[in-house]
């Protein structure tokens, strides 16, 4: 029974399943996590770092499309588009200033469009796994202090500076009928950037890595 269920579930996903080839489209749609593998600096106050300080970046679920286009049979360009995705920053190490570690101190949306080239290493078969690198770049979106921020710190003026970065992926695609394909994907990024607000007390600064995993799952269309 296990390997008649085995044939049968192979059979459906070759059913009408067309191979990749030169010229032709791939189209993604995955639910994402992204997940931070964050690092930052000392929270500076005009210049000067503030020992025990940093901050921390939430992970963020949203969605991703891409757009893959196969310049000979195994290599393609792939154009992605995370929609935008909001994340929380938090501080820690602020305790003098009755800021308790972990209070969410700026809210963020990243939009990260970014470019692969891309190699498939099995575009005619039944599981098809493609690896690539990319670069990236990365704007703030809708960035603001909390009322945390604004009201224990006197926070204001806040600025984030865009990101450029490289960018890896490794995903399956197993086809399914029609053109179909169902997808698992993660990707990783280098993304940093600097933020920047007045306070009370002075100018505050401070650098972030935030460098997600980003894991999807989702579907294909070749066409």
């Amino acid at each position: 029974m296990k390997k008649l269920l085995t044939t049968s579930a192979l059979a459906l996903m070759s059913l009408n399943a067309m191979a990749l080839e030169k010229g032709d489209w791939n189209l993604h749609l995955r639910a994402i996590n992204i997940a931070p593998n964050d690092d930052s600096s000392l929270i500076r106050v005009d210049g000067e770092g503030v020992a025990g300080t940093g901050v921390r970046v939430s992970d963020a679920p949203s969605l991703d499309i891409s757009l893959g286009y196969m310049i000979t049979d195994n290599w393609a360009v792939e154009v992605l588009a995370d929609l935008s995705s909001k994340h929380e920053v938090s501080a820690f190490g602020l305790g003098g200033l009755n800021v308790p570690d972990g209070t969410d101190v700026v809210e963020v949306n990243t939009l990260p469009p970014t470019v692969f080239l891309q190699y498939q290493f099995n575009p005619k078969g039944n599981v098809r796994p493609y690896a690539g690198l990319g670069v990236n770049f990365t704007t703030f979106l809708n960035d603001s202090l909390t009322p945390a921020a604004k009201e224990v710190l006197g926070a204001s003026n806040l600025s984030t500076d865009n990101s450029w970065g490289l960018a890896a992926q490794f995903g399956i695609d197993w086809p399914l009928k029609n053109n179909w394909t169902f997808n698992v994907d993660v990707k990783y990024i280098d993304i940093n950037t600097e933020a920047t607000f007045d306070t009370a007390i002075g100018r505050a600064s401070v650098d972030v890595d935030i460098n997600p995993t980003v894991f999807g799952i989702g579907f294909g269309k070749t066409f």
